[in-house]
Parts: structure tokens; C-alpha cells; sequence
């Protein structure tokens, strides 16, 4: 909870929630609550979405709750972030990637490119750089589909529950939390229920 916001976190149990529910200051439910100020759900790249949160998802609809999804497990198996954020779409919402995930030399997760201002952040050095044409080449399509997702939402769409930013977590890393910052960037954007 911050600014007298109250959040929710929804989830399977493969997706870290536990872990999640410290980083983030919201505890684990697997109920509706109409008087919280968002939904984060979290799925596992490498284990799906289950039915429950699915489900989940779906109550909160009617709602207009904001919802946030954050995507674990994707350095785990063979399923990385874009295969959960089609696996999201499909079944969850047309869910937005405001952020790609950029990996080390030998294939780990170490940074996220923000498609809004093509900054990349390196978690590994705590350092942001712009990104060079290499990256952008590699972006475009995804970028170009996240500003139009984000355009037809309005700069409201969050916080009016019609926008659903999916973000890229790593927890528990020996070095850093990868894209912790970005849902509490999110959830930040809030009014104040205080």
C-alpha cells in the first residue's frame, strides 16, 4: 500500500507469488475485492495460466479494476516473455508491453528497453543508456503496437482499467529483481484513495 492505495496480488503459486507478494507490498488473494485500487496478476511463462486466474481476471471486468500483469519463469524453461504475452492475449486481455526484456551475452536477462522512450536500464549495472539501431530494428513492430495500444487507451487508460501493461519480473537474482520497479512505476500513477 502506498498513497492509501491497496493492492491485490493474483496468481498460481508457480508464478513466485510469494516472492512477489514482499516485492511489491500486496498480498496474495484469490477473491474479488472491489475496494482495492488495482489487480496485479502474475503468470509463469514456463507453467501457463491457469484456469482460477483466468477466471480471476475476467470478474474484475465489469469492474473497470486496473489490472497489471507481471510474467515470472521466463528464464526458466522454453517459453520466454513474448510467448506469455501472446499466451496473455489470448486468454486474459489485449494486454500491452511497455518494456522488452534484453539479454546478457550468454542468453540471461539483464535489462528492459522501454518502448515509450527507448531507454534501456541495465540491472546488472544500474546503468541507462539509449538504445543503439541494432536495438531498435529488433523493437519496431512491438513498439509500434505498443504506442498505438497506449494512444487508444488515453493517458488514463491504466488508472481507468482499460490498459494492461505486462511486465517482465526476475526475482530472487543473485545481482538484482528485474522490472520490480516498472509495476511499482504502474501503480504509483494511481489517485490517491487517502
Amino acid at each position: 500500500m502506498e498513497n492509501g492505495n491497496i493492492w491485490r496480488l493474483y496468481g498460481h503459486p508457480s508464478a513466485a507469488t510469494q516472492a512477489l507478494s514482499l516485492a511489491l507490498n500486496a498480498p496474495v488473494s484469490q477473491e474479488i475485492d472491489s475496494e482495492i485500487s488495482a489487480a496485479i496478476f502474475a503468470i509463469n511463462a514456463s507453467s501457463g495460466v491457469d484456469q482460477r486466474t483466468v477466471d480471476l481476471w475476467h470478474e474484475f471486468d465489469d469492474l473497470l479494476m486496473p489490472r497489471i500483469l507481471v510474467i515470472t519463469g521466463f528464464n526458466e524453461g522454453l517459453q520466454d516473455f513474448d510467448d506469455a504475452v501472446v499466451l496473455a492475449k489470448r486468454l486474459l486481455d489485449d494486454v500491452a508491453t511497455p518494456v522488452l526484456v534484453l539479454h546478457d551475452d550468454d542468453g540471461s536477462p539483464c535489462a528492459l528497453i522501454d518502448l515509450d522512450t527507448l531507454d534501456i536500464f541495465n540491472y546488472r549495472t544500474n546503468e541507462t543508456t539509449k538504445a543503439e539501431s541494432e536495438h531498435l530494428d529488433l523493437v519496431s513492430e512491438f513498439r509500434d503496437e505498443y504506442l498505438s495500444q497506449k494512444e487508444a487507451a488515453g493517458e488514463d487508460g491504466f488508472a481507468s482499467g482499460i490498459f494492461f501493461p505486462a511486465i517482465p519480473i526476475l526475482l530472487n537474482d543473485p545481482e538484482f529483481n528485474l522490472g520490480v520497479d516498472i509495476v511499482k512505476k504502474y501503480l504509483d500513477t494511481l489517485p490517491s484513495l487517502s
